[in-house]
């Protein structure tokens, strides 16, 4: 009989995006084609501010439960870290679902993170604050007692601390950083923990929060930004995506502690493969085509074939080259193999997370493998989609076995993740 104690179960799952927080509120929303999408006035320099669309998460008043986190920061002397609350609310909204109880003084249990630009956003409000005020009358502005703390703040560790510190986590915990892929990395990361027997569980999380554009403006720069405040990923006129503020947090588990303790889990983590291009920051390598690779790998590590796969979650960026990178790369890994699969995004409906992407949207596809359903794509055009597979343009009851989540990221970071029924 084959050993499934070392596969890797996900048990929980703690979405916290402007469209609903929580599995059931984030789910309601994405069966309905809901987007939460405004335009944002924020600073991008000194005496200047850019309006940008924003799939901004709600006022802390309506969020139930961030304002204790946010409370927990401030006496971190890490106040407005809203990235961080994000995470931590998912977290605990995570661990809740899971119905996971622990040992706070002893316990294995670890956090892989994936964060963007940790503490940037304060470090940087801080910044335009000080140089936005007068001289004082006895000498010049003391520049590091105004901003020390705030760039001490945007070391990683720090987050890494702050979360183990909140949950009393003591297991083996680090951060990642490899962009828009970061999600899919943390994931293989804590799942080779579990599948080493070093822990039977483990937790992925990553948020992100806008407080100025400086970031934002980078990718308007470069004409990656929504013109429109509209997203079609995969469409024949992209325009760009938006940013989303919010995040996620999953629990991850061996099989043998899962059914030990009688979880009811949303999926099964079957594993993933990946790469890195080494070619250029911004633009994909179309040439070599690594993303390809990376799915055939995926599947066949997993034991699976194209015509194994039922749900495809592409990245979704909604600009040219990388959408055309990624088409590219489906349609030479899977087309002709697959027996009626279908894909959908969710990046129009939440926002694009920038490193905790890959984390919320594997949330959503969990959702999809739990309800036996495929949300649609909002804004999707069937006329215009240029995507190997049929993109779902409306609420789609089918059967769904498995499902590969794709990432890919500036710098040339490439991820294939697959789920399946338990």
């Amino acid at each position: 009989m084959k050993d499934t104690g070392r596969e890797i179960y996900i048990t929980g799952v703690g979405p916290v995006t402007s469209i609903g927080v929580g599995a059931e509120q984030l789910w309601a929303s994405l069966k309905a084609g809901r987007t939460r999408v405004g335009l944002r006035t924020l600073p991008v320099d000194l005496a200047l501010t850019a309006e940008m669309p924003l799939a901004s998460m709600p006022a802390v008043s309506e969020i139930d439960g961030l304002a204790r986190h946010l409370a927990f920061l401030e006496e971190q002397d890490c106040p407005g870290y809203r990235d961080l609350a994000y995470a931590l609310l998912a977290i605990e909204t995570a661990l809740a679902d899971a119905k996971l109880e622990f040992d706070p003084e002893d316990n294995t249990i670890g956090v892989i993170q994936a964060f963007e630009a940790a503490g940037v956003e304060r470090t940087v409000g801080r910044l335009f604050e000080m140089m936005g005020m007068p001289l004082p009358s006895d000498g010049p502005p003391r520049v590091y007692e105004f901003l020390a703390p705030y760039f001490y703040n945007s070391q990683p560790f720090l987050y890494v601390h702050l979360v183990g510190k909140a949950f009393r986590f003591h297991g083996f915990s680090t951060s990642v950083h490899n962009a828009c892929s970061s999600g899919a990395f943390a994931i293989e990361t804590a799942a080779q923990h579990i599948r080493s027997g070093r822990a039977e569980v483990m937790v992925v999380a990553g948020a992100e929060a806008f407080d100025t554009a400086v970031r934002l403006e980078w990718f308007r720069r470069l004409d990656l930004y929504a013109r429109d405040g509209v997203m079609r990923p995969f469409d024949a006129n992209p325009s760009g995506f938006y940013v989303g503020e919010g995040g996620a947090a999953i629990v991850l588990e061996s099989a043998a502690h899962a059914q030990h303790r009688g979880a009811t889990p949303y999926g099964r983590y079957v594993g993933g493969a990946f790469a890195q291009q080494g070619w250029k920051q911004t633009i994909p390598d179309v040439r070599s085509a690594r993303l390809r690779d990376v799915i055939i790998q995926a599947l066949s590590a997993g034991g699976t074939t194209p015509e194994g796969v039922d749900l495809v979650v592409p990245h979704g960026a909604a600009t040219l080259l990388s959408d055309g990178y990624e088409a590219a790369c489906v349609e030479q890994a899977l087309t002709g193999r697959t027996s009626g699969a279908v894909a959908t995004v969710f990046k129009p409906s939440v926002g694009h997370m920038l490193a905790a992407s890959g984390i919320v949207e594997t949330v959503c596809a969990l959702l999809a493998l739990k309800h036996q359903a495929v949300p649609p794509a909002p804004h999707a055009r069937p006329d215009a989609v240029k995507f190997p597979l049929p993109i779902a343009a409306e609420f789609l009851e089918r059967p769904i076995e498995r499902v590969l989540k794709l990432s890919t990221g500036f710098t040339g970071h490439d991820a294939a993740s697959l789920f399946a029924r338990t």
